[in-house]
């Protein structure tokens, strides 16, 4: 049990260190959640089952698949990349409008479409079984039980789910929101660029 414990705690400690890192996620939470907390939250809770799909196809051996067959791997990074590069300039000219997303700017959206925002951009990550397949292999899961296998499938995302959900309600509390209440277009257009960079990045490596 000590070993399964050990290996967890890597894989737990080496995740949260990675969704730590600032990239397309966040951008797309921090614009989701100055329109309102709950927006946030949704979005945040979105990215979760996207990172269990990524990481059970991580330990399925997915990553040797694309690895093996090229042409599917550039078929998804163009995919995804073409979606990054949408979502990224529907923000970037929202924010010269003054105005935020269509599925973020109302507070009657629908939870399934903003669910549904938040799921394909967390999917559009296709490096994410590379990067799962890695820790793995890193931190001995595969030695693990399959029972602790799916405990890692579903707990590391939840980790990021809960990183996310922090930075929601950092993002939403009073003496935050009053300051970034005044810069939300400017927010609106880092996030957007974020987005883009993210798209080109996947195109020009396809």
């Amino acid at each position: 049990m000590s070993n399964v414990g050990d290996i967890l705690a890597l894989l737990a400690v080496a995740h949260l260190l990675n969704v730590m890192t600032p990239g397309a996620n966040q951008a797309l939470v921090i614009s989701s959640t100055m329109r309102s907390r709950f927006h946030g939250l949704v979005v945040a809770a979105s990215f979760w089952p996207a990172g269990a799909f990524w990481a059970a196809m991580g330990l399925a051996g997915m990553g040797e698949v694309m690895h093996r067959a090229p042409a599917l791997e550039i078929g998804l990074r163009v995919v995804c990349g073409c979606y990054l590069l949408f979502l990224g300039q529907k923000l970037v000219r929202s924010a010269f409008k003054g105005r935020g997303l269509p599925f973020v700017a109302s507070t009657d959206t629908s939870v399934p479409k903003l669910f549904l925002v938040g799921f394909l951009t967390n999917l559009s990550n296709v490096r994410a079984i590379a990067y799962y397949a890695s820790i793995f292999t890193a931190a001995g899961a595969y030695v693990l039980p399959w029972y602790w296998q799916v405990v890692a499938i579903f707990g590391m995302p939840a980790i990021g789910f809960a990183w996310n959900a922090t930075i929601v309600l950092l993002v939403s509390s009073p003496p935050v929101r009053n300051v970034l209440n005044r810069i939300t277009h400017w927010l609106d257009g880092i996030s957007g660029a974020v987005l883009l960079l993210f798209g080109i990045k996947l195109l020009a490596t396809s």
